[in-house]
């Protein structure tokens, strides 16, 4: 019985170092190195203070706002490419928090929101936001926490149907790449059930997949060649991400003043 016992042992541990060797070489075969511009935005300034840890934080020096952003990357890239489209977020008074996940695969992590958020006391309101798998694990994330966040932005992906969004309470805004005509990819269509009817779309016509970011290489097969080139495409979905933040941050700001009671009361 011993014997057959550790022969268990020695399989499972066979097993999950074969898998976990098996992760590493397909993040190195598919990794997206960040872009020279990205990680030159990867410094502080008289608008943004820029902190490395455990995870990647964007701090506004100016007017911050009481709505923080908890952002999960795509699979198998380097967080800082995402600065160039994030750190506008925080020159505009958000708090950005860039999620390190295991094996740079958001889907491994989907939790992580949570000591992201408890890290940062300071901020009682947050949205969930992620690209490509990212956005796909910040819907998994705002299904299971629904009363964590005040709202969810995906970028250019869908939830998954096990953790369908589609009763979801909150707001939730989709920012995807579309064909020059604005149309979204047919995969997108067919997953819209995923999304709450309410759900605000905007397209970035002529944009691509990684272009949501500033990345050098990776394995991502893209549907089209871009239209649009990539610091467009940024100003864009720049553009878009802040409109979906001030929209939810509007009624944290400026609440509805309870009715004013009856005369004589």
């Amino acid at each position: 019985m011993k014997r057959l016992i550790r022969w268990i042992v020695i399989v499972v541990v066979a097993i999950s170092v074969l898998s976990v060797g098996g992760l590493w070489l397909q993040r190195d075969a598919r990794y997206a190195p960040a872009s020279a511009e990205a990680i030159a935005a990867t410094v502080a300034d008289a608008d943004v203070e820029v902190t490395a840890g455990d995870n990647l934080t964007l701090r506004p020096r100016h007017d911050p706002k009481p709505l923080g952003v908890v952002f999960y990357p795509g699979a198998y890239t380097d967080l800082r490419g995402y600065i160039p489209t994030l750190r506008p977020l925080a020159v505009a008074g958000y708090r950005v928090v860039i999620v390190h996940m295991p094996f740079d695969l958001a889907i491994l992590g989907t939790g992580r929101a949570s000591d992201a958020m408890a890290a940062n006391p300071d901020i009682t309101h947050w949205v969930i936001m992620g690209h490509s798998v990212g956005g796909a694990a910040a819907g998994v994330f705002a299904y299971q926490n629904p009363g964590a966040v005040d709202g969810v932005v995906i970028w250019d992906s869908f939830p998954p149907s096990f953790t369908s969004l589609a009763a979801f309470p909150k707001p939730v805004w989709h920012i995807h790449r579309a064909k020059p005509d604005g149309a979204p990819p047919d995969s997108f269509l067919k997953q819209r059930e995923f999304f709450p009817a309410s759900s605000t779309w905007v397209p970035i016509p002529g944009g691509i997949h990684m272009n949501f970011g500033s990345f050098m290489g990776g394995g991502y097969q893209e549907d089209w060649a871009p239209s649009i080139s990539q610091s467009e495409q940024h100003a864009l979905v720049v553009a878009a991400t802040l409109r979906a933040l001030d929209s939810i941050a509007q009624p944290l700001l400026n609440p509805t003043p309870p009715p004013a009671p009856p005369d004589g009361t």
